[in-house]
């Protein structure tokens, strides 16, 4: 008996699952269906992004989660602005980036995948504004967590589009 492996389009390239069918899609079971369709609408076409923002200059004390209240672009709705966390919707590569800006202060913050610090900068000046940014990619399993906390005290600054504090991320890769 002949089988026929099932294509699934993602993006310009083939992806070919592990099914392999009889020539006859009407012979194959309700179950094969329902797991295409799941993985083609909710695996390989899931678009995850998000970007927020501070809205105002905001203190900090040592080991605080910052909280973004301004989300500009949440699709997936995987960030809360309540909590400030990011919660991985699906399984796979993020990547995710945030800027810190302080204005004649400091700004010590670090991205958390889970209870793990995964990068940490700073941000000092003493007169003018200053802003630093960093990018991490990590591989998430469906429900960890991602957020940013400080490192030490400190002020977070906001001006406009200016100088942004923000934390984004998006799925690269499932």
């Amino acid at each position: 008996m002949f089988r026929y492996p099932i294509l699934i389009r993602y993006a310009s390239d083939f992806l070919v699952l592990a099914v392999f069918v009889r020539p006859c899609l009407l012979c194959l079971p309700k179950f094969v269906f329902e797991l295409l369709f799941y993985l083609y609408y909710n695996v390989f076409t899931a678009t995850i992004v998000f970007q927020a923002t501070l809205s105002s200059l905001t203190s900090y004390t040592d080991n605080q989660e910052v909280m973004f209240p301004s989300v500009t672009y949440n699709e997936g709705s995987g960030y809360s602005n309540t909590t400030g966390k990011f919660t991985a919707p699906v399984s796979g590569v993020y990547a995710f980036a945030k800027q810190t800006c302080t204005d004649g202060n400091y700004a010590y913050t670090a991205f958390v995948h889970n209870t793990q610090i995964v990068l940490a900068s700073e941000a000092r000046t003493t007169s003018a504004s200053s802003c630093s940014s960093a990018q991490i990619f990590v591989h998430m399993s469906k429900g960890d967590l991602m957020w940013i906390k400080t490192t030490s005290n400190s002020y977070l600054y906001h001006d406009g589009p200016y100088r942004q504090t923000s934390f984004s991320g998006a799925l690269m890769h499932t």
